[in-house]
Formats: C-alpha cells, sequence, structure tokens
C-alpha cells in the first residue's frame, strides 16, 4: 500500500512540476513578443507618436505591469506572471485602439486632400488650353486668379490642421474649373464636335453638367462667410434649376428627350447665375 501511495504521490509531484515547467516557459516565451508589442509593433508606433494622453497612459501602465510579470518569472510564480501579461496585453491594446483612429483619420484626409489638389492643378491645365483654343482670354485670367486664392486658402487651412475645411475649399477650386469646362464647351464650336449618337446621349451630357455645377452650389451655400440674404438669393436660383431638372427628368421619362435637353440648359443658365450671385466667376 505504501508503494502504491508514494508511486501516486511521484506521479503528481512529477505532473506539478511538468505542468509548473510548461507554466514558466509559456510564460518566458510570451516575454519577447510582448516586448515588440510594447516598444517596437506599429501598434506601438502608433502610441508613442500619439498625442492622446490616455493612450500614452496605458502604454505606460502596460510597460509597468510586464516589468513586474519579469519580476514574478523571475522568482518562480510563473501563474502571477502569466495573469501580469495578459493584463498588460488588453492595457496596450486599449492604448492602440485609442491612438489609431484619429491618427489614421487624419493621415486619410491629407493623402484625400492632395489627391483633389493634384486633381485640380491637372484640370487646371486643361481648362488653360481649352480657353485658348476658344480664345476665352478674359475668361481664362478671372477664373485662373480665382483658382489661385482658393487654393492658397486650402494649402493655409491645411497648414493649420484644418484639414476638412481646406478639402471644402481645394473641392470648391475643382469644381469651378469643371463648370467653367463645361460652360464654354457648351458656348462654344467645341461643343458641336462632340457626335452624340441620338438626342439620349445629349440629354445624359446634359444631366452631368448640370450634376457638376450644383456641386458648386452646395459647397457655396453651406459656406460660412456668406451672407443670409446672398445664401437666400444662391437657394431661389438652385431652387428654379431644381424645379427645371424635374420636370426635364420627366420628359426624359417618356422619351421626349429634345425637351428635355432644352430644360436641363434652362436649369443649368439657373444654377450660373446662383454662382454668380456667390461672387464666383463663371462664363455662361
Amino acid at each position: 500500500m505504501p508503494s502504491k501511495f508514494y508511486k501516486a504521490c511521484s506521479i503528481l509531484l512529477l505532473t506539478l512540476l511538468t505542468a509548473s515547467a510548461e507554466l514558466r516557459a509559456a510564460a518566458v516565451d510570451r516575454l519577447p513578443n510582448m516586448d515588440r508589442l510594447l516598444n517596437q509593433s506599429s501598434g506601438a508606433r502608433q502610441v508613442i507618436n500619439s498625442s492622446d494622453s490616455d493612450a500614452l497612459n496605458k502604454r505606460q501602465q502596460a510597460l509597468e505591469l510586464y516589468r513586474r510579470a519579469q519580476g514574478k518569472i523571475d522568482t518562480g510564480d510563473e501563474a502571477a506572471a502569466t495573469d501580469l501579461l495578459n493584463q498588460s496585453a488588453r492595457l496596450m491594446f486599449e492604448a492602440i485602439k485609442l491612438a489609431t483612429p484619429t491618427s489614421l483619420g487624419e493621415d486619410k484626409k491629407i493623402v484625400n486632400y492632395r489627391q483633389r489638389r493634384e486633381s485640380t492643378i491637372a484640370l487646371q491645365d486643361a481648362f488653360n488650353r481649352i480657353s485658348d483654343e476658344n480664345n476665352e482670354t478674359e475668361v481664362r485670367s478671372k477664373v485662373n486668379d480665382q483658382l489661385a486664392t482658393l487654393i492658397d486658402q486650402a494649402d493655409k487651412l491645411l497648414q493649420q490642421g484644418k484639414n476638412v475645411e481646406a478639402r471644402v475649399e481645394i473641392d470648391k477650386a475643382y469644381h469651378l474649373l469643371k463648370v467653367t469646362i463645361e460652360s464654354i464647351r457648351s458656348g462654344q464650336t467645341l461643343v458641336r464636335s462632340l457626335q452624340f449618337k441620338n438626342k439620349e446621349e445629349e440629354y445624359h451630357y446634359e444631366i452631368d453638367r448640370n450634376d457638376t455645377h450644383s456641386m458648386l452650389i452646395g459647397l457655396l451655400v453651406d459656406e460660412k462667410s456668406k451672407s443670409e440674404t446672398m445664401k437666400s438669393k444662391i437657394s431661389d436660383f438652385a431652387e428654379q434649376a431644381r424645379l427645371l431638372r424635374k420636370q426635364a427628368e420627366e420628359y426624359a421619362s417618356q422619351d421626349a428627350h429634345e425637351q428635355a435637353i432644352e430644360l436641363l440648359e434652362q436649369s443649368t443658365r439657373q444654377l450660373v447665375r446662383a454662382i454668380r450671385s456667390a461672387g464666383i466667376y463663371i462664363p455662361g
């Protein structure tokens, strides 16, 4: 009986020692991974470079728990070390979560701004060529002056960290170019060189032109610097344009595209008046 008892105890002791060794090994093995998570990972860099005090504090707490876990391993308390490492990991993930959204969101806005700015400059080159082709010297000069003001204002806002406001200004420049180009094309021989297969295709062309003007109107109406009187005047022209477009769409639904085109052109002329009421010069 004693031999069986001692044998059972030996097996139990061996099992406990094995489990303890495995637990210690598991805790030790986690240390390099935790070090990377806390100090070297992209998430760690995100936190370290963050201005979020809560994120930075959570990382410091995670580092302290990591150091305590190392001490527990040295004294042989692997269970406590494992618990401390788990707590450290949770805090670090919370820190990364706090640091990541704002930083990445702002970076994305800056990238989007730069892409739109590049598109605007490319569109400006196209506008200058079209203006020269159609001998629109005065239009070229006036629009380029406005563009210089808008782009300069957009760049200044970006430098001040006002990324949303900067994007609004650069969007104004972009849509101003688009509506100006379409206005030149609709009024000069260039538009006549477009070979529409039928009236329906021409109708869709006019829809696109109307949409482009509407986008610029939306940016101008929302601008805080505009007076209430000016906003009201812009809105009145925009409402007339909306009603004319609605009629055009009704005609188009009945395949009366010629009448629809005439109404769309009237609608776009109302939008041109609205844009001019906002102090923005465009031909048409």
